[in-house]
């Protein structure tokens, strides 16, 4: 099995093939886009479920371990049905020399056990980009969604929107349903739009978002495809889930409106999934008190955790803080950690303001994806004080003392402390606190 990154559908059309191709079994809803992708599958998931079908739903990258990327009926698969099939597929990666990468061994897991499980619907993530993902396996879909776009992975996908977005839309099928959720960037509008044409989707859906009613209790009102509206409660924290929620239940109305199998989903289904919708990591408060008694501090203030990795997210980060605040300029502790490659010269620009601190660390090790690696926390400062030449840093050794760190200095100082850069130092954070995100 080989380890790293290779976009190439050869490997993957391989192995499916010596397990007797369960993707051409399966009933498929396939969702790639740079943001949103993670969340908009949980709303779906959490509809289907609502509305009483059995799911498959396949996201990437794992949070804390790699059989929590593949769940079945909302929950992640059980260490032994993971460990079973995965050296079942393994071994087959093997003796066959086909050189699998893990993620293309993780996605026929996915594939082999949706199939065996005999799921109603499979809600397939992108790893990354689209029409070279190893995802991207499916010769009809029931949809396809693409969320929003922004510059990530430019090594692998292009240096522009318009090639990334391209990449993306590599996912659409002829004669098949695109929706596409709303998109920052006009080039990526138009870009998707035209491939949609040109390949010959049969529905070309563009989804508008949805509006507050009423926000401090997260009411939100959104279209339908008959232009009704629909009240729903979000959950999840920060505007983007406006795009996302609307995005979903577009992807649903359209399920049901077009497929007899879903007929029988209702409004009120739509209202209960979004509202019971669990997706972790994203713009979630930590709670003072269990800090507090891991740490061995007085800790006042909740701990905001997010898992903003490129530019487009930590916006909406920095959006999401400023707005909650009534846009006053509060002091940010922060606590970072970022995968080797991302552009953190401008993730700061957006996220650091003057009187702001910046704790910089490390995170462990990914089970399963050893080319993963983060940056040294000292390169960390040194970008940072290029950015901000007055803010004030630190290099921790661990998490236990960045957190430390960041909360003393906020006893002292007041303000707010932010724990963001990448999902997998927030998997460091829900396993230093045992904080259980399977439940």
């Amino acid at each position: 099995m080989s380890t790293g990154i290779k976009l190439d559908l050869e490997r993957i059309f391989s192995i499916l093939e010596l397990i007797n191709n369960p993707q051409k079994r399966l009933s498929i809803i396939h969702i790639a886009g740079t943001n949103g992708k993670g969340s908009t599958s949980a709303y779906i998931d959490s509809i289907l479920l609502k509305s009483g079908y059995k799911t498959g739903r396949f996201n990437s990258p794992h949070l804390l371990e790699p059989r929590d990327s593949i769940r079945i009926n909302g929950l992640p698969i059980s260490k032994e049905n993971f460990l079973k099939t995965n050296e079942f597929i393994t071994n087959i990666n093997s003796i066959n020399n086909l050189g699998s990468t893990s993620f293309e061994i993780l996605t026929a897991i996915s594939l082999y056990l949706f199939d065996k499980e005999q799921v109603d619907v499979s809600i397939i993530e992108v790893g990354m980009g689209g029409r070279l993902d190893a995802t991207n396996v499916f010769d009809n879909v029931l949809s396809s969604i693409i969320t929003s776009i922004g510059m990530d992975h430019t090594d692998f996908l292009g240096d522009n929107i318009i090639s990334i977005a391209k990449e993306k839309a590599g996912i659409m099928k002829t004669n098949g349903n695109v929706i596409i959720a709303p998109q920052i960037e006009k080039a990526a509008l138009d870009t998707l739009k035209k491939c949609a044409e040109e390949i010959g989707c049969a529905k070309i859906i563009l989804v508008d978002g949805a509006k507050w009613e009423k926000e401090e209790s997260r009411l939100v009102s959104t279209k339908l495809l008959d232009n009704m509206d629909i009240k729903i409660n979000i959950p999840l924290s920060g505007d983007i889930q406006l795009e996302n929620s609307a995005t979903a239940i577009i992807a649903i109305d359209l399920l049901r409106k077009t497929e007899k199998k879903f007929a029988n989903i209702t409004n009120e289904h739509i209202i209960d999934g979004i509202k019971s919708t669990k997706w972790p990591g994203r713009l979630q408060s930590i709670d003072a008190s269990k800090l507090s008694n891991i740490l061995g501090m007085s800790i006042s203030s909740n701990l905001l955790i997010d898992g903003a990795h490129n530019p487009q997210a930590v916006k909406a980060l920095r959006t999401f803080i400023d707005k909650k605040h009534e846009n006053k300029l509060i002091k940010t502790h922060w606590i970072f950690a970022a995968t080797k490659g991302k552009n953190i010269s401008e993730i700061f620009e957006i996220l650091l303001k003057d009187d702001d601190s910046l704790t910089a660390v490390g995170f462990s090790k990914v089970e399963g994806m050893p080319w993963i690696s983060c940056y040294d926390p000292k390169e960390i400062i040194k970008v940072a004080k290029n950015v901000k030449e007055n803010i004030n840093v630190s290099v921790a050794e661990n998490l236990r003392e960045a957190l430390n760190h960041a909360y003393t200095k906020c006893n002292k100082e007041g303000g707010l402390v932010v724990l963001c850069g990448s999902l997998y130092f927030i998997a460091d954070l829900f396993r230093f606190l045992q904080i259980n995100v399977y439940d």
